[in-house]
């Protein structure tokens, strides 16, 4: 099989990075070649593919040489939709979020309102849209799509050892990892270092929206206790066992960090979302209601205390909570599944 992915960019963050392991992982039988729009000299994925730059405004003829065409992204979509008379392979896009959230919180309400009804419509048209929940699923069925199949993500597991504690027992470390957007709701946990002098903040990860929440911790008093690394290609190096991972989320498609920290059995605590409450239930993580600080706070103190008082129940969480990825959030899997439905739907085609 002939399989072309088209991506903004070669470069490290969430939906490339599933282009990136199809590829990997799809490559011993199959014919892959990568197609990208921007030049990029940071955080750039060695895909070991061959590997095109092409136009986003003119159609490139190399990508009738492919089966399958898959898409990730708004201008990949709209490139393939806008040259989808010239393509002659089944062609395929990876939803990785609800377009209008993401536009809004990136862009505003205007701009999302337009791109988000156009990205839409793009998505509509192809051979299939993958979602990668049934929650996302539902929505996308909703705005009239007939063309959706669920496959959720799966991930490479950080080899990391994280079996060491931080120094000072008085310290309680909270981390998350983000992009600063403000989708990803990390003012929240700004807020929640007011109420205890104990509670440390470290947030991996960078985005345009870093200044302003350097300025929220200043106006509330608690730069000192707030750290701000960047992006790291492996944030899991910088975890310590006794962590407590917070995923704070308005909005995810899906939320490859939160199933990667469940992985290494850190303890969790995410928004009350719908697609987080369907990746995992609450015998394997905490859910805090979104802006409710005050509850927010409540169950970082009953891990603290379960951690201390009964740790042989927070250890359950966090076993079950892996077994969970082990058995439905794998790379193989998703690899498995993706080829499935680039097979059948070849099939239909014929």
């Amino acid at each position: 099989m002939k399989i072309a992915y088209i991506i903004p960019k070669l470069k490290s963050y969430g939906s490339t990075k599933i282009a990136f392991l199809l590829s990997r992982y799809l490559s011993e039988d199959n014919d892959i070649k990568i197609f990208y729009f921007d030049k990029v000299y940071q955080r750039l994925l060695d895909f070991n593919k061959p590997s095109k730059q092409i136009s986003p405004f003119y159609f490139e003829p190399e990508i009738n040489n492919y089966d399958i065409v898959h898409s990730h992204g708004l201008r990949p979509d709209l490139y393939v939709w806008l040259h989808s008379n010239k393509i002659r392979g089944i062609k395929i896009t990876t939803i990785h979020s609800f377009h209008k959230s993401e536009l809004k919180y990136e862009y505003g309400f205007v701009q999302s309102l337009i791109f988000a009804n156009l990205w839409d419509m793009a998505a509509s048209k192809f051979d299939k849209a993958v979602c990668l929940t049934r929650v996302m699923q539902t929505y996308f069925k909703s705005k009239g799509f007939l063309n959706t199949k669920v496959i959720n993500n799966g991930i490479l597991h950080p080899t990391v050892d994280i079996r060491k504690k931080n120094q000072t027992s008085n310290k309680f470390r909270l981390v998350t990892v983000s992009n600063f957007s403000k989708i990803k709701g990390t003012e929240q946990l700004v807020k929640l270092l007011t109420y205890s002098e104990k509670y440390h903040l470290l947030i991996i990860g960078e985005g345009k929206n870093k200044t302003s929440i350097l300025k929220q911790a200043e106006n509330l008093g608690v730069s000192e206790r707030l750290t701000l690394v960047g992006f790291q290609e492996n944030p899991w190096q910088l975890v310590k066992r006794d962590d407590i991972f917070i995923f704070p989320s308005r909005s995810e498609g899906f939320g490859l960090a939160l199933i990667e920290a469940a992985s290494l059995e850190i303890p969790i605590i995410c928004s009350d979302i719908p697609t987080f409450k369907e990746i995992f239930d609450d015998d394997e993580v905490l859910f805090f209601k979104l802006d409710d600080i005050d509850n927010l706070n409540r169950k970082v103190e009953y891990i603290l205390k379960q951690k201390e008082i009964f740790p042989d129940e927070i250890n359950s969480k966090l076993a079950k909570a892996k077994n969970k990825v082990n058995n439905c959030y794998s790379i193989e899997l998703m690899c498995q599944k993706y080829y499935k439905l680039y097979q059948d739907t070849l099939n239909l085609s014929c």
